[in-house]
């Protein structure tokens, strides 16, 4: 259809609530939307009196054809458009992986309350009464806090259950460096001194930085007066501490505002979304989203991205500052869900005057600057990506390189590990391993080739296996020849290189199986090959080594009469780990499927005598 007639086609539409699907010429869907009035909106894209720029006019361009799910509600129509997003990844709209997870900081209920870093608010029984703090943009800056917050009140970050383990073995070397208060030794650390230090470990979360430096002030003098120099001591340690972490966090608000500032930024080459999540009156984290020339950044993409972001968070603080104004009824509709999800009412408002008007302008500048630093480091990445081509004479730029390695332990826990670089950036969440299935003994070739047919088994339209655009392989001509046969028979042409180490286990030259390119005179790529090399022997061996630890684990349970290879493998699964199948009670281990009582008596004691 042309535009003409797309307009009279929206016509006739009614003037009611519903998500609207722009599909091209291909009916491939590139553009979802919502409307409180289908007619008004859809109408509005096709009709010559509105103006329209940039990308989207480009996306109206693209329109071919369009259908629209009628909803009974603007919020329905909120949730429906969403749920499209998801589904179809339209081209022109910005978008959020599902993949994304926040985590949380948690301190466990109990007499001795332990600091974690969770993903999820658990809602199992006898867990109601854990507390929450965050979420935080990434696990770093979780295990981050936690390790600066146990640090500063001496609480313990080994794997022992209190007050099961007390008395039990030795302190560790936190504890001899004075990082950890000892509570692993009887009589060291009393119930209520414990109380007092995660105290201050909570009051140190919520950013209560004043307050806690007050209340330890007190208490070490009056610690010093009763001649307690030893604890005074202690207190006057936990000031520091709590001194040197409060300096690193921007003071910005009153103590008690707890708000997110959403900040925008946008180009003809791209945009940005910048949050900086205030708690306890300071910017304690922030979270940065990029998106391409192509989607569309504007007041409903903000309020879709908003809602999908927040979805995903799972946390919701009671007010939300923005630098781009809302309509006024789509903002309604977001606080009321918004509101929804945090269970009280929600401020969601662009602010024009004061503090929070000088903190979106700080959002925006964020935004701005790290697009822009984003930007420059691909622009300089892209130009030594094009000069790597051009060295190995390659037809198309390598986007996308694999590299794999093979490693066992005496020909047993064979395993291949494949890495991936994405614009010359490792991808971590796009690593593979492969462990050995036909192949056995110490056969790297064939073992190579096995993890090759079992990798481009899967379709390269499927999504985390995209075929790449270069091969590179931990060894010389010989893997370069398996790699090169199990392309030819899925019909593939992708480049394949060796990278041949001499005798100090460096990259001395590259192979395509027949010639060499030798790096004396490029320096620059012998670097590069070097970390890539360096990082799939890392993450082989990492595989192969997790595989023999299981193995061994499971051979050790074995030993125990009346555990087999099943009821060995079934523990291992229900406790997850090696260490919490130690920690567990008799009642914990029978209640594992297939384990009685004389069994899980005898694994009881198999740990603990």
């Amino acid at each position: 259809m042309n535009r003409e007639e797309l307009l009279e086609k929206a016509k006739l539409l009614p003037l009611t609530p519903g998500v609207y699907l722009m599909r091209n010429r291909a009916g491939t869907v590139i553009y979802v939307g919502k409307s409180k009035a289908l007619r008004n909106r859809v109408s509005s894209y096709f009709s010559p009196s509105v103006p329209h720029y940039g990308k989207t006019e480009k996306m109206i361009r693209s329109v071919y054809d369009f259908e629209v799910y009628h909803t009974a509600t603007e919020l329905e129509a909120l949730l429906q458009e969403n749920a499209f997003i998801k589904q179809f990844q339209p081209h022109y709209n910005i978008k959020l992986k599902d993949s994304v997870v926040y985590p949380y900081i948690r301190l466990s209920a109990g007499e001795y309350p332990a600091l974690s870093v969770v993903y999820t608010r658990s809602k199992e029984e006898g867990s109601e009464k854990d507390r929450y703090f965050g979420p935080f943009s990434s696990s770093h800056v979780a295990y981050e806090i936690v390790s600066a917050a146990s640090r500063a009140f001496g609480l313990p970050t080994c794997r022992k259950s209190f007050p099961k383990d007390i008395g039990k073995g030795r302190p560790c070397l936190n504890y001899h460096i004075g990082q950890c208060c000892g509570l692993c030794i009887r009589g060291e650390v009393s119930p209520e001194e414990y109380r007092e230090r995660v105290a201050g470990a909570v009051q140190l979360l919520r950013g209560e930085y004043g307050g806690l430096l007050r209340s330890l002030q007190e208490q070490m003098e009056q610690a010093s007066e009763n001649q307690q120099y030893e604890r005074a001591a202690r207190y006057r340690d936990c000031m520091r501490a709590v001194k040197k972490l409060g300096d690193k966090q921007q003071i910005v608000a009153e103590p008690d505002v707890e708000a997110d500032i959403v900040g925008t930024y946008q180009d003809d080459l791209g945009s940005a979304v910048a949050l900086l999540f205030v708690r306890g009156g300071a910017i304690t984290d922030r979270d940065c989203f990029f998106f391409g020339a192509d989607e569309i950044l504007g007041p409903a993409a903000l309020e879709g991205l908003l809602q999908r972001f927040y979805e995903l968070r799972g946390f919701v603080p009671r007010r939300i500052c923005l630098s781009m104004e809302l309509p006024e009824e789509e903002s309604a509709l977001l606080t009321g869900w918004l509101s929804e999800r945090a269970g009280g009412k929600v401020q969601l408002y662009r602010p024009q005057r004061g503090e929070f008007r000088a903190l979106t302008d700080r959002a925006d500048e964020n935004a701005k600057q790290l697009l822009l630093h984003k930007r420059a480091e691909e622009e300089k990445q892209g130009g030594f990506l094009l000069s790597f081509a051009q060295f190995l004479r390659l037809e198309v730029l390598p986007d996308r390189i694999e590299s794999y390695d093979i490693s066992n332990s005496g020909g047993e826990h064979t395993s291949c590990g494949m890495i991936v670089l994405e614009h010359g950036r490792f991808a971590k969440r796009l690593y593979r391993s492969f462990n050995m299935r036909e192949v056995e003994g110490q056969n790297d070739v064939a073992s190579l080739t096995e993890a090759l047919k079992r990798r481009f088994g899967h379709d390269g339209a499927e999504a985390g296996w995209e075929y790449p655009d270069l091969i590179l392989m931990d060894g010389g001509a010989a893997q370069v020849h398996a790699a090169q046969a199990v392309l030819a028979e899925r019909g593939l042409q992708i480049p394949v290189f060796g990278m041949v180490k001499d005798e100090h286990h460096k990259t001395r030259t590259l192979t395509d199986g027949e010639n060499e390119l030798s790096l004396n005179r490029r320096q620059d790529v012998f670097v590069f090959l070097y970390k890539i090399q360096e990082e799939v022997h890392r993450y082989s061996l990492s595989r192969m080594d997790a595989k023999r630890r299981k193995t061994v684990k499971q051979s050790s349970l074995t030993a125990i009469k009346g555990i087999g290879e099943a009821k060995a493998q079934a523990l291992l699964v229900h406790f997850g780990t090696f260490e919490k199948l130690k920690q567990a009670t008799e009642e914990e281990i029978r209640a594992v499927k297939g384990v009685n009582a004389e069994v899980a008596h005898s694994v009881y004691l198999h740990f603990h005598e």
